[in-house]
């Protein structure tokens, strides 16, 4: 068995080292094999034909625990330096308590008496199904192939070392014969053999179809305080009743422990949580503002549209919208190029932008050569005046254009006024208006009711 255990740990640490698994979890299981190998050397050292020292016990248990990070260690939680500091001392404390919980049950020599060789068989059962039971959860909780494939060859080997464990630690070598007893007495060895052909056979990536349970993954991620907690609890059974001032100091510093674990967790869950917020915000705002110009897109017009509608019916004002088209746009691209396009409707953009006084007064590009702005509480003289400015801004600032009027880039525009929710009969009706002015000689704008039609000289 120790020799067994030995190749194992070795198979297992140098995996550790390669892309095939998850390191952290094949080097904590290499960890926990090298506790298990000290613990049969100094069983095999310094333990008689029948009995075993309490420190042998207290190795065994403790191979668990690097087993126990690994599982209760999920991608959610952080992994900086201070956090692995606590981690490591939170286990060296849970090995204490083990200790300290079974060192009333050794007698004189140091050995652990026979009274309890049934209920300490019991407790190596109890850890071994626990380790295979969060494992368990890990892979079905697996979210990449790697991480699936390393926590699947350690859930095999728990499972079958909890079971040839079992066999061996409860065997009657009296009730059963010589041969039977040597096979129960060995039977640890092949899970042993097992984890090295496991580690070998899953070293190649494989198809992986990740399990679509979110319950599963809810409760990897959520397991992890209450298994460490159960840790805690369960190894200070023994020094519960105890007068011990040392075991009551291990275990206040093992709660301690835990708890900046705990805070840890929730520091770095509430700074992800804002880190996200900014993110969202971020691009949320990006989603709204188009590329090319710099100007809100056709989205956030759609969602300003509602907005402004909505305040210009509880308020009792109007609301105004301005439809603006490039004249000859499609000239435009066709003599000059794209490039050259690109370029004339940003500037434009930033015109049609700088012609507005109000911060309330909302420009978007509306698709393609065309934007659109909305005046709140503004009526349609009061659009008139804005649209009268653009149309000069624009064509005050002469953008060479050969083949538009008077060789210069202009923009038309369409009026329509509102008092009403209906956003899409607003948008029709500028929409008409600015038809008709560019059917009218463009260079100018129309309002939808007919009554103002207006061109640059």
């Amino acid at each position: 068995m120790l020799f067994a255990a030995l190749a194992a740990g070795a198979t297992a640490l140098g995996y550790s080292r390669t892309p095939f698994f998850e390191r952290r979890t094949i080097f904590c299981l290499s960890l926990g094999l090298g506790l298990w190998v000290i613990g049969m050397g100094n069983a095999i050292a310094n333990s008689d034909t029948e009995k075993n020292l309490i420190s042998t016990y207290v190795y065994f248990v403790s191979y668990g625990l690097p087993l126990l990070y690994a599982a209760v260690v999920t991608r959610d939680e952080p992994t900086t330096a201070s956090r692995r500091l606590v981690d490591v001392v939170l286990l060296a404390l849970l090995a204490i308590l083990c200790y300290l919980g079974v060192r009333d049950l050794k007698d004189e020599h140091g050995f652990l008496m026979s009274a309890y060789e049934p209920w300490v068989a019991v407790a190596f059962d109890v850890e071994n199904a626990i380790l295979f039971l969060v494992f368990l959860v890990r892979t079905l909780a697996a979210t990449d192939e790697r991480e699936y494939r390393s926590f699947k060859v350690v859930t095999a080997f728990l499972g079958i070392y909890a079971l040839t464990a079992a066999l061996h630690n409860h065997a009657d070598p009296g009730g059963t014969s010589r041969a039977v007893a040597a096979v129960m007495d060995t039977l640890p060895v092949l899970s042993f053999g097992s984890l090295i052909c496991l580690l070998h056979g899953h070293r190649r990536p494989g198809a992986f179809d990740p399990i679509r349970r979110v319950w599963m993954r809810h409760l990897a991620a959520g397991f992890a305080p209450g298994v460490l907690l159960a840790a805690i609890f369960a190894f200070s059974v023994g020094i519960r009743g105890s007068k011990s001032l040392s075991g009551q100091i291990v275990l206040a510093l093992a709660m301690l422990t835990y708890v900046i674990r705990v805070v840890q967790t929730q520091f770095w869950l509430a700074a992800t949580r804002d880190r996200l917020v900014t993110a969202l915000a971020t691009v949320e705002r990006m989603s709204l503002l188009d590329v090319l110009t710099g100007i809100p897109n056709r989205r956030a017009f759609e969602l300003a549209l509602g907005e402004r509608l909505r305040e210009s019916v509880r308020d009792r004002k109007p609301v105004s919208a301005l439809m603006i088209d490039v004249d000859l746009f499609k000239r435009f691209n066709d003599s000059r190029g794209h490039l050259d396009g690109d370029e004339a409707l940003a500037a434009v953009a930033r015109l049609l932008a700088g012609s507005l006084r109000r911060p309330a007064d909302f420009i978007a590009r509306y698709g393609g050569e065309e934007f659109v702005v909305l005046l709140p509480h503004t009526a349609e003289d009061g659009a008139q005046v804005v649209a009268r400015r653009m149309n000069r801004s624009v064509y005050d600032a002469a953008l060479m254009f050969e083949l538009g009027i008077d060789q210069r880039v202009t923009v038309s525009i369409g009026i329509a006024t509102t008092e009403e929710l209906d956003g899409d009969d607003l948008m029709r009706r500028a929409d008409m208006a600015l038809y008709r002015a560019k059917a009218e000689g463009r260079n100018g704008y129309r309002a939808a009711a007919g009554r103002a039609v207006a061109s640059l000289p």
